[in-house]
């Protein structure tokens, strides 16, 4: 049986994906997406139109891309646990946190040069929070649609 023709189903359809899988997909393939373009409305809101460099957007990129990979397998296990009014908050919380922790883990690992301030903390958990709560509710109603 190869991956290509999963077996199908008595009514004879194929086998819809779990719903701690399809929530890592959304959460591989979207959240990183959503963490830039949260990252530069979050940026040109608080600080005024101001220029991003080219440099920051792969920076953007790469860290939603980790804050994603590890809130993924979280939301997955809510998905079976906790209805979608209450996995979003959950998601967003350990999204977040994800994001702070990851960004004074780098700091840290960086030197104390690198740690941010406090202050600069709140459009990073911000930032983190609504990427992984969108993400959620996007898995969420996509895998309704599919059902």
């Amino acid at each position: 049986m190869s991956p290509e023709n999963p077996p199908e189903n008595k009514n004879g359809s194929r086998p819809s994906i779990s719903p701690g899988l399809q929530s890592a997909l959304v959460f591989m393939l979207l959240g990183p997406v959503l963490g830039v373009l949260a990252a530069l409305s979050v940026v040109t809101v608080m600080i005024g139109g101001y220029h991003v460099d080219s440099y920051g957007i792969p920076i953007a990129f790469f860290f939603s891309l980790i804050v994603c990979a590890i809130t993924a397998p979280v939301d997955g296990v809510l998905a079976y646990a906790v209805p979608i009014s209450m996995r979003a908050p959950l998601t967003m919380i350990v999204g977040a946190a994800v994001a702070v922790g990851l960004c004074l883990f780098l700091g840290i690992l960086l030197g104390s040069k690198m740690m941010p301030p406090l202050h600069m903390l709140i459009p990073i958990a911000v930032i983190g929070a609504l990427n992984t709560g969108t993400c959620s509710l996007l898995a969420y109603y996509y895998y309704r649609r599919k059902a």
